[in-house]
């Protein structure tokens, strides 16, 4: 069966507006014949995105635990995160079980990113994952010929959606929530530690997340309404104040 037609407007208007992905899978724990299949699939990904003009990022190739060992754990999971929200289409490889790749789908689910789920079709997945309310795809194949068209056919049906999508989340990446904090905290003369000494859930962030939540986009922070209540109380504003 011949790959689908791409309308010359989507394309046209993919050019204007790219999109970017992230490719989240296992890549911890497992073998080397393990991981050889898995990059196959992923340069199988990489391939049908690459036509539809969406870039993928591969933490593979940024973070991977065997070559790319030293870098910092903080790092890692700081990295990937942001890199998860800051996407507009989340592709999960659910060949194997991976508490990372877990984490990013929740990431992804938090940020509203739609969530592709790849998986061959003797996997059986986790009702965690088929069960994750919000845009969520699947795409079950029988051989890499067969995931690369149905791969295709999601991309280019959810095209559209996804360059929506990126207008209205472009509003996010203002500073508005951080700046309210920072703004706050000098008004009363806190320093970060006593901001976070200042809340009513013992441990509920970190000087670190505090001081990185003031310098990021409001896209970025994506702070729930949980931890926007805490910085409220230990700032003693409500939190109308700070959104």
């Amino acid at each position: 069966m011949p790959l689908p037609d791409h309308p010359p407007s989507i394309v046209q208007e993919a050019n204007c507006y790219p999109l970017d992905a992230y490719l989240a899978s296992a890549l911890t724990g497992l073998n080397s014949s393990e991981r050889d299949q898995l990059f196959e699939v992923s340069d199988a990904v990489a391939e049908v995105c690459a036509r539809n003009g969406v870039r993928l990022y591969e933490p593979r190739k940024v973070t991977d635990p065997v070559h790319h060992s030293t870098v910092p754990d903080v790092e890692v999971f700081r990295m990937d995160r942001h890199r998860v929200i800051g996407s507009d289409l989340l592709i999960y490889l659910a060949h194997h079980p991976s508490t990372g790749a877990g984490q990013e789908i929740v990431f992804a689910q938090e940020a509203i990113v739609p969530i592709v789920v790849v998986a061959h079709l003797t996997t059986r997945l986790s009702r965690m994952v088929t069960g994750i309310p919000g845009p969520l795809h699947l795409v079950r194949y029988d051989s890499l010929a067969e995931l690369k068209e149905q791969l295709d056919q999601v991309i280019v049906e959810l095209k559209s959606t996804l360059l929506q999508r990126k207008k209205v989340i472009q509003d996010l990446e203002s500073h508005h929530v951080g700046t309210r904090i920072r703004e706050l905290r000098i008004q009363r003369g806190m320093t970060h530690q006593q901001v976070t000494e200042s809340t009513r859930i013992p441990n509920a962030f970190s000087v670190g997340q505090l001081k990185e939540w003031e310098q990021s986009s409001d896209r970025l922070n994506n702070l729930s309404l949980t931890l926007l209540r805490e910085i409220a109380f230990a700032l003693r504003v409500d939190v109308k104040d700070l959104v």
